[in-house]
C-alpha cells in the first residue's frame, strides 16, 4: 500500500512538515525534481557548498572533452567515468517504471550527451551549465536525467541533511550502507534500502533547465540572434514546440545564442514548487486518499479463490465508487488548479490513492503494478498470476481518448496477460468533440458485436455551487 514517510514512522504531517523536508511516498515516485538553481540559493546548511560541487564536477568534465582528441581516448574514456549518474533510487522522486526503481543514464544516452557537450565545447562554450541545460536541447534528456545527474553528485549532503533530520525528530535510526556511502536512517520497507530525505525548497515539477518560457530568453537574446531563430525555424519557439535537434544545430552554429542562454538561465527567476497549492497534483492524492476512506467506508469482500469476475467485480466496484467521490463529494476540485484542469497524470494518481486505500482498509491483499514493457499502465489489480485487470484513466482533453480504448489498452492487456480491461474516462470539460466521437466508437463496436473493456464514465466537471445554481 501507498505509505509516506511520516506514516511510516508514525509522525504527525505537520511535525514532519515543519523540519521543511518532503515527505516522500515510500514506494510512488513523485515527479518532482532537485533543481540545480534552487541549490544555488538555498540556505539549508548540509547543501550551501552542493551547487559548487555540481560546478565543479561539470567543469572537470568539460576540461576532460576539451582535451578529447576522439571518441575512445584517454580523456574521453575518463569523461564517461565522470559522467556515470545512476538514479539515487532511495530518493522516491522523479521517473520510475515500478515503483521507485528508476534506470539512470545508460551508455548510449550517456555518449549522446557526452558528443553534444564536446561539440559545445569545441564551437568556444566551455560554462558548465551547459551540461544542466542539456534538457533543451538533447533528445531523451529530459527534466529525471537532470535530477539523477545532480542527486548523485550530492548525494553525500543528502545523506547529511537525512540524518540531521532524522535526528531532530527523534527517529530512532541506524548506521546503513548505501552504495559508497553511510547514512544514518531507516529502511524502506518496500525497497530494502535507506531512507533519503531532501527539503521540499530544492524541488521542483519541472526544473527550470527544461523549460523555455522560465528562462525569459526572449528578453536576453540580441535581435541579430533571435531573428535568425525565427528565420530557422519560425515562432513556434516560442510555444514549446521547437525540436531539440533543431535547437543544438542552433547554438553549435551561433555560439553567441548559448552564451546568452546560459546568461538567461543564470538570471532566471527561482520559484520551488508550491506544495500547497500543488498544480501538478503530485502530493495531494496521498492525504485525500486517506481522508475519503476514513469519510466514506466502502465494504469489499474477495472469496478465498477468486475468479476473474470476481476481481474484475471488486474493480468496478471501486471505479463506481470513485465516481459517486468525484460527481457528488467534492474530489473532483483536486483535478482543477485555479479552474484549469491538471495534467492527467493528477487524476490517475488520485484515483491510485482511492483504490490502494480501500484495498488496504479491506485487508485485500492485491498487487498494483506501472509498467510491464510496453507503456504505463494506470493500475493494474491482481490476485495471482492469472487474474489481472488492467485499468486506463484518462481525461476527456486527452487528444488520443479513441486511440486509448481502440489500440492502447488491447496494447497493454497484451503485455500485462490480461483479458479484462477498464477504461475510466474523466470529464474534466472543454471540447465535447473527444467524448462523442469516443460514444459513438463504442455503440459501433458493440453493436458489431466486438469486445471491448468495461468503459466507465465520470463526470468531474466544476459546478456552480448552490447558491450560484
Amino acid at each position: 500500500m501507498a505509505l509516506s514517510v511520516s506514516d511510516y514512522l508514525k509522525i504527525l504531517p505537520s511535525t514532519f512538515a515543519s523540519t521543511g523536508a518532503f515527505d516522500a511516498v515510500l514506494d510512488v515516485d513523485s515527479l518532482l525534481f532537485v533543481d540545480p538553481l534552487l541549490l544555488r540559493k538555498t540556505r539549508v546548511p548540509e547543501f550551501k557548498q552542493s551547487y559548487t560541487k555540481v560546478e565543479a564536477k561539470f567543469k572537470g568534465i568539460g576540461k576532460l572533452l576539451k582535451h578529447s582528441n576522439a571518441v575512445g581516448d584517454p580523456f574521453w574514456r575518463q569523461a564517461e567515468r565522470e559522467f556515470l549518474f545512476p538514479e539515487v533510487q532511495a530518493l522516491c522522486i522523479g521517473y520510475s517504471g515500478k515503483g521507485t526503481g528508476g534506470a539512470g543514464m545508460g551508455p548510449g544516452l550517456r555518449q549522446a550527451v557526452l558528443t553534444t557537450g564536446k561539440a559545445i565545447i569545441d564551437a568556444g562554450n566551455e560554462d558548465p551549465e551547459i551540461f544542466e541545460l542539456m534538457g533543451l536541447f538533447q533528445e531523451k534528456v529530459g527534466p529525471d536525467r537532470i535530477s539523477d545527474m545532480i542527486a548523485r553528485i550530492i548525494v553525500d549532503d543528502i545523506a547529511a541533511y537525512t540524518t540531521r533530520i532524522f535526528g531532530r525528530l527523534g527517529v530512532e535510526t541506524s548506521p546503513i550502507r548505501f552504495e559508497d556511502i553511510t547514512v544514518n536512517s531507516v529502511e524502506n520497507p518496500f525497497s530494502g534500502e535507506p531512507v533519503l530525505l531532501v527539503p521540499r525548497s530544492v524541488l521542483r515539477d519541472l526544473p527550470i533547465a527544461h523549460s523555455w518560457s522560465e528562462i525569459s530568453i526572449v528578453a536576453q537574446m540580441n535581435r541579430e540572434l533571435r531573428d535568425e531563430l525565427n528565420a530557422f525555424i519560425g515562432d513556434t519557439w516560442q510555444t514549446h514546440a521547437i525540436k531539440k535537434e533543431d535547437l543544438r544545430r542552433l547554438v553549435l552554429e551561433h555560439p553567441d545564442l548559448l552564451a546568452d542562454l546560459v546568461a538567461a538561465y543564470r538570471d532566471a527567476e527561482l520559484r520551488e514548487y508550491d506544495f500547497d497549492r500543488d498544480p501538478a497534483g503530485e502530493v495531494v492524492w496521498y492525504r485525500a486518499s486517506k481522508d475519503a476512506v476514513a469519510s466514506f467506508p466502502l465494504a469489499l469482500v474477495l472469496p478465498a479463490n477468486p475468479s476473474g469476475d470476481d476481481i474484475l467485480r471488486l474493480v468496478i466496484t471501486i471505479c463506481e465508487h470513485f465516481k459517486q467521490l468525484l460527481e457528488a463529494n467534492g474530489l473532483n476540485s483536486l483535478l482543477y488548479d485555479d479552474n484549469k484542469p491538471k495534467h492527467e497524470s493528477a487524476a490517475q494518481k488520485l484515483f491510485f490513492g482511492i483504490a490502494d486505500a480501500y484495498c488496504a482498509a479491506n485487508d485485500i491483499d492485491l498487487s498494483r503494478e506501472a509498467n510491464a514493457g510496453r507503456g504505463p499502465v494506470d493500475f493494474k489489480l491482481s490476485k495471482g498470476y492469472s487474474n489481472r485487470v488492467v485499468v486506463e484513466a484518462k481525461l476527456s482533453s486527452n487528444k488520443r481518448l479513441l486511440h486509448g480504448i481502440s489500440c492502447q489498452i488491447v496494447e497493454y492487456q497484451t503485455a500485462e496477460r490480461s483479458t479484462v480491461a477498464v477504461y475510466l474516462v474523466i470529464d474534466v470539460g472543454g471540447s465535447r468533440r473527444q467524448l462523442d466521437r469516443l460514444k459513438k466508437h463504442i455503440q459501433v463496436q458493440r453493436a458489431a458485436g466486438l469486445c471491448l473493456p468495461e468503459v466507465i464514465f465520470v463526470d468531474a466537471r466544476r459546478k456552480p455551487s448552490a447558491s450560484k445554481a
